[in-house]
């Protein structure tokens, strides 16, 4: 059986500690308020005095990493442009800026909506598509509308990340069988 616990903090605040033995030894979670105690308290009961199944000590139920060596997009395409051979210190220095300025804006929309960080494995066509939308519109500033906080990209300017979106096994930035098969 689960017990809560609470601990005054000097400024007059509070936690809120869960307490229960499991395997014959003592188990907490810290909460910062009292009905999530209480809800973590009814779980932990449910599952027979134990962990629940998926909870991680301190920051509650994480999804697992289903795609072992996935990594945000900027730093795969960061580290793509450090490995590039052939090329001078200029251009090097060129494409780390236009990962700067473009592909930072890149996020992922999930199913339910929320955007989240674009990472190699959860990157879509539709995820692109949005990127080129918000880039050939660009960004105002919206405590004033007459400047902007990222100009219009031109489609035919010089930045080759709008001449056309990038398509698998046509870019050597995107080579066919890549981490990013199949969805660009």
């Amino acid at each position: 059986m689960a017990s809560i616990v609470e601990r005054l903090k000097r400024g007059g605040s509070a936690t809120f500690q869960v307490k229960w033995r499991q395997d014959g030894e003592w188990q907490s979670e810290k909460f910062g308020e009292r009905p999530a105690a209480e809800q973590f308290k009814k779980l932990v009961e449910a599952h027979g005095g134990q962990w629940p199944h998926g909870w991680v000590r301190g920051e509650g139920f994480v999804e697992p990493d289903d795609q072992p060596g996935d990594m945000p997009l900027v730093k795969w395409a960061t580290r793509y442009v450090d490995r590039l051979t052939g090329i001078d210190i200029r251009t090097r220095e060129d494409y780390y800026r236009e990962i700067r300025i473009h592909f930072e804006h890149i996020v992922h929309t999930r199913t339910d909506g929320l955007e989240v960080p674009a990472t190699i494995c959860n990157l879509t066509q539709d995820d692109v598509t949005d990127w080129v939308r918000r880039e050939e519109d660009g960004e105002r500033d919206p405590a004033d509308p007459e400047k902007w906080l990222r100009r219009q990209a031109d489609p035919n300017g010089r930045s080759p990340f709008l001449r056309r979106a990038p398509t698998l096994g046509t870019s050597p930035a995107l080579p066919a069988g890549g981490p990013l098969h199949g969805l660009l």
